[in-house]
């Protein structure tokens, strides 16, 4: 996973959660879902926060430990596992991270952006982990990585995929012709 971030600019890794795991964590998402506890996102953070539908049109929900139901634990703590390895094997001061459940309904999408605020620099890697029951060429929703040596790779957002980027690197998400799931956040060097 490393070197691919190294070479590349970003990695991704099929089946990173048990199939048990991801099915848990998908069911968890869509209970909080239908049960109303999405907003559309935003772009822009602090007082810079400000909905942009012609930008972003999916919607979120934030993941907050203390209230995680056991899917939700189970993956957070894979994920401090993994901010753990990073730290060990690359140096890489991570101190905290940050994660929210993502709906992008037919029809929505990103486009082109950072994941590092320019008014602060935490985020270091950002993770999406995608949950969408099945997907087949056609429906849309892949991310479009601007990489290091300006090209331009598509990742298919397939069940139990997950990808890792440095926040500094460009990306979208295309539009969407099904219901796209996913899990999406930030490793960071500050709390």
């Amino acid at each position: 996973m490393i070197q691919g971030l190294l070479d590349k600019g970003f990695e991704s890794v099929d089946n990173w959660l048990t199939a048990e795991q991801l099915n848990g964590l998908r069911k968890s998402l869509l209970t909080r879902y239908q049960n109303d506890n999405f907003r559309v996102a935003g772009i822009g953070n602090k007082d810079n926060l400000q909905t942009a539908k012609r930008v972003r049109n999916d919607q979120i929900h934030w993941l907050e430990t203390s209230k995680a139901d056991d899917n939700e634990k189970t993956f957070l703590n894979q994920i401090n596992h993994f901010v753990q390895y990073l730290n060990e094997t690359c140096m890489a001061g991570l101190k905290s991270f940050e994660f929210h459940h993502a709906v992008y309904e037919q029809g929505s999408f990103y486009k082109k952006h950072v994941d590092q605020f320019v008014n602060d620099d935490s985020r270091q890697f950002s993770v999406v982990l995608y949950l969408t029951e099945a997907w087949s060429e056609g429906d849309g929703g892949e991310l479009l990585l601007y990489t290091n040596n300006n090209t331009v790779s598509k990742v298919q957002p397939l069940p139990g995929r997950l990808v890792f980027f440095k926040s500094t690197l460009p990306h979208e998400v295309l539009t969407s012709n099904i219901t796209r799931l996913s899990v999406t956040g930030w490793l960071k060097n500050r709390a």
